[in-house]
């Protein structure tokens, strides 16, 4: 070969000795790194794995304590026969060597669990509730835990894999424990309530009812970071129908008064369902008895709340759940019934049994559906058990389904648990109307609304003290009705009392009166009652929000905030 041909391919071949060295250098000094300082995987029976880590201070030796989530992916500096040294946010630290595992499919150290309160087990991952349930306190076998299903940020098992009666099931990790003294602990020694039911229902009634069959353990309240958690709403109830039709003298609310929400009611009395749903098809025999009267397809719904996003509005949708007479005559078996089975007529209306999971999952299907158009939170109506049923309840002549022999208030609990759960991927927050008498008599009025149970799990919890709903003396003001700033007062006082109660509570929107003879003075004062007992927000109950409705009454939708 001539100089010129050498010259030629010298760089040439340089260049290939590079690219060798190079994919050695990636290649292998990982492998010799791996070797000296092999990779690990924190391991431990508990979410995070405490470790003591000793120090010198003024010539004395301390030490402090550090949490490690499981999952965490480390390096060994130096292995020992019983523990080793891993670098853990700078510092060195000490590890058992049963904490550290080669895969992260070893990390979850647990071979039962046990719930905090009853749960219905599931065939599939966020699939639909089955009938199969486990009780506080019972010990779970835990097959496995996917690696998915693990947050190596905090240690959280979504699901776990687990076994009951030779079957294969799924099981929420957020209220199950690692031993039976966790899942019995006392969250609720600051929580008081009434025992006025255990003069109907028995000795202890109320106790078992509201504390013993319920979830206090603290939950928090997330803040979705494309969907901030706003304290601040200032909202009107409107219905679908109005929206559409006057939709610019709603969006203009947002400049002409302090209303920076609308609540929107999607799902209503009786079961009317005001979009086109495809949810019925699964739930109901003749589906078009629940969407003859959808006014909008989903599509168009979803295109009208980003508009609504889009202008500034937190836009919040109502959904009506257990006052559905459609659902109930088409589903009898979870509805209430006589002891015969046949539907009972309760105040004119036909109800399904709160009881009922079916029940449950067809307004969480709902409510998922709905929360793919573009919402920032869902409205939980009527969520509770008919009022006034003691003496059918006490005569025997009536059947509420109550399959698992559990409160009212435990299956109020386990439904806004199971859409919590179900409606989390959304990012969209749940929220729960209840009666304000509960709230001031401590106790659920029968219908299963406590509001501490309530309060523990949902993100923003809405009573209903309208004036006229209060007796004169009504928590020593002689006549709230006219007295609606001392009312709000008053009545937002006790709940932030209850709440207190609660280590982790949902943020308090309430409800004022905008109807009847009351005015823009009126919205004012009631607002202002809110203020003073230390709340920002309120939302306006006015019917179906119509424009003539509104109008004598918007110069008082203030601000909260100012």
């Amino acid at each position: 070969m001539d100089k010129r041909k050498r010259k030629i391919s010298r760089p040439f071949k340089i260049g290939g000795y590079l690219i060798i060295i190079s994919t050695l250098v990636i290649f292998i000094v990982p492998l010799i790194r791996n070797t000296i300082h092999p990779i690990k995987y924190i391991a431990s029976n508990e979410n995070t794995l405490t470790i003591n880590v000793p120090y010198i201070i003024n010539g004395e030796v301390d030490e402090t304590s550090i949490k490690i989530p499981r999952g965490t992916k480390v390096h060994i500096t130096q292995k020992g026969t019983e523990t080793s040294q891993i670098k853990y946010e700078g510092q060195l630290v000490s590890v058992p060597n049963e904490n550290l595992v080669d895969s992260i499919e070893d990390c979850v150290q647990i071979e039962n669990v046990y719930p905090r309160r009853l749960l219905n087990l599931r065939k599939e991952k966020d699939g639909s509730l089955s009938d199969a349930i486990v009780k506080k306190g019972e010990k779970v076998k835990v097959l496995k835990v996917d690696p998915d299903d693990l947050d190596t940020t905090t240690g959280n098992v979504k699901w776990y894999q687990v076994e009951k009666d030779g079957q294969k099931y799924y099981l929420s990790g957020q209220y199950v424990e690692t031993s039976k003294e966790l899942a019995l602990t006392n969250y609720s020694s600051s929580i008081s309530y009434s025992t006025y039911w255990d003069a109907y229902y028995g000795e202890n009634y109320s106790k078992n009812a509201y504390i013993d069959q319920v979830d206090y353990k603290p939950q928090e309240v997330p803040n979705y970071k494309n969907n901030p958690l706003k304290e601040n709403v200032n909202s009107v109830h409107v219905s679908l129908e109005n929206l559409i039709k006057n939709k610019q003298y709603y969006m203009d609310l947002n400049d002409t008064t302090g209303i920076n929400s609308l609540v929107v009611e999607v799902k209503g009395d009786g079961g009317y369902i005001f979009y086109e749903s495809d949810v019925p098809k699964k739930y109901l025999s003749d589906p078009d008895e629940a969407t003859n009267s959808a006014i909008t397809s989903k599509d168009e719904l979803s295109d009208l709340f980003k508009e609504l996003q889009d202008d500034g509005f937190y836009v919040i949708a109502r959904i009506v759940t257990f006052k559905d007479a459609i659902f109930a005559k088409q589903n009898p078996e979870d509805s209430i019934t006589d002891q015969n089975g046949n539907l009972l007529l309760h105040n004119d209306e036909y109800w399904p049994s709160a009881f009922s999971r079916n029940a449950w999952s067809y307004n969480v299907d709902i409510a998922k559906e709905v929360a793919q158009c573009h919402v920032n939170e869902i409205q939980f109506d009527y969520v509770r058990f008919p009022d006034g049923t003691l003496s059918k309840t006490l005569d025997g002549t009536i059947d509420m389904h109550n399959t698992y022999n559990e409160s009212k208030t435990s299956a109020v609990q386990g439904f806004l648990i199971y859409a919590k759960e179900e409606l989390q991927q959304y990012q969209v927050y749940v929220a729960a109307d209840i009666f304000a008498w509960p709230v001031v008599a401590q106790d659920d009025q029968d219908i299963g609304q406590f509001l501490p149970a309530i309060a523990n799990v949902v993100d923003v919890v809405s009573p209903m003290p309208y004036t006229d709903h209060f007796s004169m003396g009504a928590m020593g003001i002689e006549n709230p009705s006219a007295s609606p700033e001392e009312t709000l007062y008053q009545f937002s006082l006790i709940t932030k009392q209850t709440l207190d109660s609660i280590e982790t509570p949902s943020i308090y929107r309430t409800w004022i009166q905008g109807y009847g003879d009351f005015g823009p003075d009126d919205m004012i004062s009631q607002i202002n009652g809110i203020k003073n007992a230390g709340y920002q927000g309120y939302m306006v109950w006015a019917g179906s929000g119509s424009q003539e409705i509104l109008d004598p009454r918007k110069d008082g939708f203030i601000d909260s905030s100012k």
